[in-house]
């Protein structure tokens, strides 16, 4: 949790000190680079502020040691880990590259560099997920893209990204809509103001994000709240029909509300926050299947967010990198529920996407759900690929560019899963011992993978700096870059699919 500042010791190695708008920040040095981790940016969501959306940080004295992330806000993670974090988890990491910074001089600029600030967004279905995961760590990805990188905590699950104050039996107005949301703009703001102090340009300022951060990015785009904020979004892998109507909200917080009633404590504004990422994990198996497309945890329309980032019209008028990993949801046909069951699944989740043309969809290009792996492609296609077209397709000035990860290893050949979902994160951040790295690699495929991150990161940068990874736009013939160890430039290169999902709802 944070504490406010902490006691320094000065020691030779360590004197990376800038001065913030809230406060002086004590970095240390890291591969290729200098760290700044667990730097808070908005006041705990804790006690009257439950539920509420991101106050920003109120200065601190003295100085902040910013030498770990800082916690998970509260989650199951895994078997492992079991339950982890807390309330106060609203910070972020900032990382610059090591070229150009002069270290003791109050500022990460020798007064030449003004580089690009690339604002990370996690992933984890708006449920799971943290800034401190290692894969995320930045040092590689900032080196490698000249650019100082943020990563950026925010709050997930009934705190984050569920508007209860639409539940019949809540008070509306103890309950902030998305706060989530609130979050990661607040923190934006905050690296717009601050950006100078660590050798970056707050007028090139990119938002990215991958899976449900990506899903974020995309929401993002079609807040007013962004507009002259950012230079260019970068959505890898976006959930983007992640977006529930009032009446979505109603729905689920009325469900979560009847979950909860039973607990020891089943008051909202007091109940442990344990309690709530209890409720969290409740809530999402209870209404798997009946939360449509958008899931149980998602972004709301309201003044943040006055209208569905897939409408026409809605996205700013912002560059837009997008894509896709070629075998996303593949990795299902490894869901433990037998054939039947999966199949069944599948075809009530294609009713869910669009009653009218989903199953016909599914019936057409996915032989109805039969085959496992068929069924896990419908469901990657209908979440990531499809909604992705479709804003690539719909950008207001055509500046969308679209990409997809087609790259495989022996091992991932053999269990079948392919380019699956999130194997762009280890690949685009060069952390091959973190995610899904090590797994791609146990049977060998390094050279590879190698190859793909020198392309990626090569076009990412291009991206960054200019607005324009170098390829020809979406919109124009509906080009992708197809990345595989090199890369090539492929005009519509899955026809079939594109105009079969061009006529489904999407949004809910």
């Amino acid at each position: 949790m944070h504490q406010g500042p902490q006691t320094l010791r000065t020691t030779v190695a360590d004197r990376w000190t800038v001065t913030t708008t809230t406060g002086d920040l004590r970095g240390h040095a890291v591969n290729h680079g200098v760290a700044f981790r667990g730097v808070p940016y908005a006041e705990p969501p804790v006690g009257e502020l439950r539920f509420r959306r991101a106050v920003p940080k109120a200065p601190w004295d003295g100085t902040f040691v910013a030498d770990r992330p800082g916690e998970y806000c509260s989650q199951w993670r895994d078997a492992r880990h079991g339950w982890v974090g807390s309330e106060d988890c609203l910070w972020l990491n900032v990382v610059v590259p090591r070229s150009g910074t002069t270290p003791g001089t109050g500022g990460l600029s020798d007064g030449h560099v003004n580089r690009p600030v690339v604002v990370y967004l996690h992933g984890g279905s708006n449920i799971h997920g943290s800034a401190r995961e290692p894969l995320l760590s930045g040092e590689y990805f900032a080196a490698a893209t000249d650019a100082v990188y943020v990563a950026v905590n925010y709050r997930v699950g009934i705190v984050g990204q569920l508007a209860l104050g639409h539940a019949d039996a809540l008070d509306s107005d103890r309950y902030d809509t998305n706060t989530g949301l609130s979050d990661i703009i607040t923190a934006v703001e905050w690296v717009r103001d601050n950006a100078r102090v660590f050798g970056g340009d707050p007028s090139r300022i990119t938002v990215m994000g991958e899976s449900s951060g990506g899903a974020m990015v995309t929401a993002l785009s079609a807040s007013p709240r962004m507009d002259g904020l950012v230079a260019g979004f970068i959505a890898q892998s976006p959930a983007a029909a992640m977006v529930h109507s009032p009446e979505q909200a109603r729905n689920l917080s009325n469900t979560a509300l009847e979950l909860f009633a039973d607990r020891p404590d089943s008051n909202l504004l007091t109940a442990p926050h344990q309690e709530l990422a209890w409720l969290t994990e409740k809530l999402n198996t209870a209404s798997w299947g009946g939360s449509g497309i958008a899931g149980a945890f998602a972004p709301v329309l309201d003044d943040l967010l006055p209208r569905h980032p897939l409408e026409p019209g809605a996205p700013l008028d912002v560059p837009l990198l997008i894509g896709t990993n070629l075998d996303e949801y593949v990795l299902m046909r490894w869901n433990r529920m037998s054939r039947r069951e999966l199949q069944g699944q599948v075809q009530g989740f294609a009713s869910l996407v669009d009653a009218d043309r989903g199953p016909a969809v599914l019936s057409s290009l996915y032989g109805d759900g039969r085959r496992r792996g068929e069924a896990g492609r419908f469901v990657g296609d209908a979440l990531f690929t499809a909604p992705s077209m479709r804003l690539a397709a719909q950008h207001p000035s055509g500046r969308a560019w679209m990409y997809r990860l087609d790259l495989s290893t022996p091992s991932l050949d053999v269990s079948g899963i392919g380019a699956t979902h999130a194997l762009d994160l280890p690949i685009l951040f060069g952390r091959y011992d973190a995610g899904r790295g090590p797994g791609a690699l146990a049977l060998g495929g390094r050279d590879r993978m190698a190859a793909t991150t020198t392309v990626m990161q090569r076009r990412w940068r291009q991206f960054i700096h200019h607005g324009d990874p170098g390829w020809r736009p979406y919109r124009d013939d509906f080009a992708t870059q197809i990345f595989d160890a090199g890369e090539k430039t492929v005009s519509d290169p899955v026809p079939e699919l594109r105009d079969a999902w061009s006529h489904v709802r999407l949004t809910g």
